[in-house]
């Protein structure tokens, strides 16, 4: 069906020039706007002006992101810990400036006042709380709310120890009152210098907010009346959220809203695409919740990326009053993915893996040095190899490792596994692989934050098991990359190290991945750091 020109008149009063000649609508329009009903037919023309624009399939902005243009974010689990260290330093360093100005007491501390200091900074090193959504919450808070709120914390470890010390050890008259008074001043002292980080933080927020520095990264997944209202409450959330994009697979079967088309649009596809370059924070399925199948296929799809993923309410959850204060606008969402280790425990973990790997550099120097000289007179050739592999979220890394080929089998993106025997192996290049020596050099890729100390090995961008792809062969093979891969892992301790030659190895190798990414521990990575190096020199199947 073809409409005439925008700008055409209509020869009859009321009805739009867009529904003028051969359709039915816009006869029925005609007829009654000839007729006696005008003001009907004006209504039933805009009506049907507002359902064709809104059929109309205009072409769709796509999805991309300049990385020149995004600033370093910051996390605000880092917000809330740099927030409760600067009042423990706060807390202590007013206590010890009470004693050297010569209050009630003086060093050496007595053992009452000493045991009732000591239980007031043990209190102040607790956790702000369990609730995942609290370092958020911080960052949203006004700047009373955030000095009432630290002041009252620091005045209730002072109290709470008071009490304690008071019940337990049951001190005298002559003893609690030089208690009470050194406490008291500690207190004053302390709370002034939590009001003085109060008024720090909020000067730090408004600039970081004023940067960009806060702000979430958020894909919606859905194009329909659930997406754009999910879009119109997010645009609405105080500028904590930024919308990456619009993707679904049917964007261009059928209408796209009007609150839609100004954003960005991609596949699902394009979104995993999009998730390897840029840090996501969290995708919002906006789809009814009565398609059962079709949302678990979409969310089997977007699983394979280790950002959060939640599904936005249907349409009841829209016309529910917001949660004050909330994130994404209040809205009631339903978590169904995460992460499978919390910033605390990353942060942990990558602390360790950095510390750990430069001593292990600096007390292995000695070897590092005598595998180059070893390499340089065997063969010609550089003395690093550098191989495509997959690290954290698909993205692909170079992995460093010694040279124990010819220079010219060199295989860059892994497209032919090792065998015994391989002729494209080096004299010393054997001894090397079956003593682990050629991984040393992945110290420094730990070093760059690409890989971890113990994870999920990585595999090479072009490996293939028996001519088919991992994650053909595993449906959750992708799970294994939520975390960064590994010097060595879980299913290395356990015998499966080397070349992947069978399907049923690779499954195994892949139940042992994730059973190390859902039972994490900075023990658990202690036991194999240990479990390695007592089996390092007697393996012989890393050939």
């Amino acid at each position: 069906m073809s409409y005439p020109p925008a700008d055409r008149k209509s020869p009859v009063r009321g009805v739009p020039p867009g529904f003028r000649g051969s359709s039915p609508l816009g006869l029925a329009a005609e007829r009654l706007a000839a007729g006696r009903y005008g003001s009907m037919a004006r209504r039933f023309a805009e009506a049907g002006a507002e359902r064709r624009d809104r059929n109309a399939t205009p072409d769709l902005p796509r999805v991309s992101l300049d990385p020149r243009r995004l600033n370093p974010r910051i996390h605000p689990a880092a917000i809330a810990s740099a927030v409760q260290f600067a009042d423990f330093l706060v807390v202590l360093t007013a206590g010890v400036g009470l004693l050297a100005a010569g209050s009630a007491y003086a060093w050496p501390l007595p053992w009452l006042p000493a045991v009732t200091g000591l239980l007031i900074l043990a209190l102040m090193t607790r956790r702000l709380a369990s609730d995942p959504a609290r370092p958020a919450e911080l960052a949203r808070q006004s700047l009373a709310q955030q000095i009432a709120e630290g002041v009252v914390r620091a005045l209730a470890a002072f109290g709470f120890a008071l009490v304690a010390a008071v019940a337990v050890l049951q001190p005298d008259a002559a003893e609690r009152g030089p208690l009470v008074a050194w406490l008291l001043l500690w207190a004053l002292a302390a709370a002034a210098g939590i009001v003085l980080v109060r008024l720090v933080l909020a000067r730090l927020l408004t600039r970081w907010r004023a940067a960009g520095r806060l702000k979430q990264m958020v894909a919606v997944y859905g194009s329909g009346d659930l997406a754009e209202r999910l879009v119109k409450r997010l645009a609405g959330s105080r500028g904590d959220v930024e919308i990456v994009g619009v993707f679904d697979d049917r964007a261009g079967r059928g209408p796209v809203g009007a609150g839609l088309r100004e954003l960005p649009h991609g596949t699902t596809g394009e979104l995993v695409e999009l998730s390897r370059q840029f840090e996501i924070d969290r995708i919002i399925v906006a789809l009814p919740h009565s398609a059962e199948q079709r949302l678990l296929e979409i969310l089997r799809k977007l699983h394979r990326m280790p950002v959060e993923i939640s599904l936005a309410p249907d349409m009841v959850g829209f016309n529910l009053p917001p949660k004050d204060h909330a994130a994404f606008g209040g809205l009631p969402l339903i978590d169904v993915y995460g992460r499978p280790l919390s910033f605390g425990e990353t942060l942990v973990k990558t602390a360790f893996d950095r510390l750990a790997a430069a001593a292990a550099l600096v007390a292995l120097s000695p070897v590092l040095l005598a595998v180059a000289a070893a390499i340089r007179l065997d063969s010609r050739g550089p003395v690093l190899f550098r191989q495509n592999r997959y690290g954290f979220g698909d993205r692909v890394i170079q992995v460093y490792k010694f040279r124990t080929m010819r220079a010219d089998a060199a295989d860059a993106n892994g497209e032919k596994q090792t065998e015994a025997n391989d002729p494209r192996l080096t004299r010393i290049g054997g001894f090397l692989r079956r003593c682990s020596l050629d991984e040393l050099p992945q110290l420094f890729n730990v070093l760059r934050g690409e890989l971890s100390l113990v994870g999920p090995r990585p595999h090479a961008i072009s490996m293939r098991v028996k001519q088919r792809r991992n994650e053909d062969i595993v449906p959750d093979y992708a799970l294994r990359h939520h975390v960064k891969p590994g010097i060595t892992g879980w299913a290395q301790v356990n015998g499966y190290h080397g070349p992947v030659e069978t399907e049923r190895a690779l499954h195994e190798r892949v139940a042992y991945d994730l059973d190390y990414i859902n039972h994490w521990s900075l023990w658990f990575d202690l036991r194999i750091i240990l479990r390695t190096c007592l089996i390092a020199f007697g393996q012989r199947r890393a050939y």
